[in-house]
């Protein structure tokens, strides 16, 4: 497999997700805490249709950045794609231990309490993954010099 192929979707998949982290973060969560009427439906609706989304892009992301550390040469490569990888072990044990579980509480019933743990547990994610999406840009921007 080529080395920078595998760097480049793994560039592109992190800043898919990068963005759609922050649109959460700054557009939707807010807009929740405006639903009056009918929030169960509407959250158990949303937890359906953005998991066909962020699924694949999930686990696509997933498969490239094993591929990037497994491939990656010593060195910087293979320490920026080491550090690729432990930032999303990281993300992903924050969004199963505490973005699912919030979601999953608010599918059952509005609580203020846990929207509000939610926002908070989703910027540690939203920072996160921003993170991992500039060590991306700084591997991309060293395998192409």
């Amino acid at each position: 497999m080529d080395f920078k192929l595998i760097c480049l979707s793994q560039f592109v998949l992190t800043w898919m997700l990068v963005g759609l982290t922050w649109f959460v973060q700054l557009v939707h969560l807010p807009l929740l805490e405006k639903i009056k009427e009918g929030f169960v439906q509407y959250e158990r609706s949303y937890l359906k249709k953005v998991s066909l989304l962020v699924g694949p892009l999930m686990f696509f992301e997933a498969i490239s950045a094993v591929f990037l550390f497994r491939l990656a040469k010593r060195g910087i490569e293979s320490h920026l794609a080491t550090t690729n990888l432990i930032a999303l072990i990281v993300i992903w044990l924050s969004i199963f231990l505490f973005q699912v579980v919030l979601h999953q509480k608010l599918s059952i019933r509005f609580s203020r309490k846990t929207l509000d743990a939610l926002v908070v547990t989703n910027w540690v994610r939203t920072i996160l993954t921003t993170l991992k999406g500039i060590v991306m840009l700084v591997l991309l921007d060293f395998i192409l010099m």
